[in-house]
């Protein structure tokens, strides 16, 4: 995650064990294929992942290895509110579950990792989304992650739903080409198991563009990974997002979690099962003070997800 307010930086952590996807290829920033026809120039090419790659790169060792990562800071003066109210949520029984959302790890030049994503619904029934610095590190001449690992409903080690490898990854080339933290979210297509897509197995949220950046009792997922937290359980943050900069395009949300949250989906209009719409994923953190790439623990921004999210979905789950 990256650090907002004094600073802004990237939730992600290392990881490791079998089925992720193999993220290569230089994503471009021409039209891509959508179900249906094609999609405008701002859903960029995906790049095809190899899962049996990321099979025979992941052990039980390196995913048990995996530590928090982190991105630059972003200087920016802190806003002040309230923070929301976090529990641990249950990923076998109970009124916290909600298996749509796990860890996704992946390897960097500099390491393994690990981020937060969440199981969508689309054509194909096989997509998680989560933050783009999960998937690659932004700007031109930078490439995509490799050996992506999508484990739903962890806690304490992977749930009954096991792994899931993947076969495409897909950011905007908003963030590709330039970087830009406003386009921070991303699509991976996930391989069957078994002949079953994932949504068949978990369920899925749905994707909303467009939305605005005040939601009342938003419901924030994340794995965070720094104390006091591990990494090992999901946590919910439920809170009234704000906007506390007119000239900027980021929400706030006032959630204590920090690196390993990247990714996780911030939902509204939530149903009993905790499947809801997926309106923005967590992109950065405010910072400590003094920076030195720490999270404050006081709160986490995103934007809201542009109307062309819907483009890059299809894209993907199309590639």
């Amino acid at each position: 995650m990256r650090r907002h307010s004094a600073s802004t930086h990237s939730v992600r952590g290392s990881a490791a064990l079998a089925g992720v996807l193999r993220a290569a290829a230089v994503l471009a920033a021409a039209a891509a294929v959508a179900v249906g026809g094609l999609a405008p120039a701002s859903a960029a090419e995906p790049a095809a992942e190899s899962p049996q790659g990321a099979r025979a790169y992941w052990t039980s060792e390196k995913i048990w290895a995996a530590e928090p990562d982190q991105e630059e800071p972003a200087t920016q003066p802190p806003p002040v509110a309230a923070l929301g109210s976090a529990d641990q949520a249950s990923s076998g029984s109970g009124a916290g579950v909600n298996v749509t959302v796990g860890r996704l790890f992946f390897r960097k030049p500099t390491g393994d990792a690990y981020c937060t994503a969440a199981a969508v619904n689309s054509a194909t029934r096989n997509l998680i989304i989560t933050a783009a610095h999960c998937v690659h590190a932004g700007g031109a001449g930078q490439r995509y992650y490799d050996d992506f690992l999508f484990a739903p409903g962890w806690k304490n080690g992977p749930s009954v739903h096991g792994y899931w490898t993947a076969t495409a990854v897909g950011a905007p080339p908003e963030w590709t080409q330039s970087k830009k933290w406003d386009h921070d979210y991303a699509f991976v297509r996930l391989a069957a198991d078994n002949g079953r897509q994932l949504v068949d197995r978990v369920g899925g949220n749905a994707v909303v563009g467009g939305a605005g950046h005040v939601v009342p009792d938003a419901q924030i997922w994340a794995y965070p990974g720094d104390a006091p937290y591990t990494g090992q359980v999901a946590y919910r943050c439920v809170v009234t997002t704000t906007r506390p900069f007119s000239y900027a395009p980021d929400a706030r949300a006032g959630c204590d979690f920090n690196h390993g949250a990247s990714g996780g989906p911030w939902l509204k209009d939530v149903l009993p099962s905790g499947q809801g719409y997926i309106w923005a994923v967590t992109s950065r953190c405010e910072s400590a003070p003094g920076g030195g790439g720490a999270c404050a623990g006081t709160a986490l921004f995103a934007a809201p997800l542009p109307p062309d999210v819907y483009a890059l979905r299809d894209a993907v789950g199309s590639r």
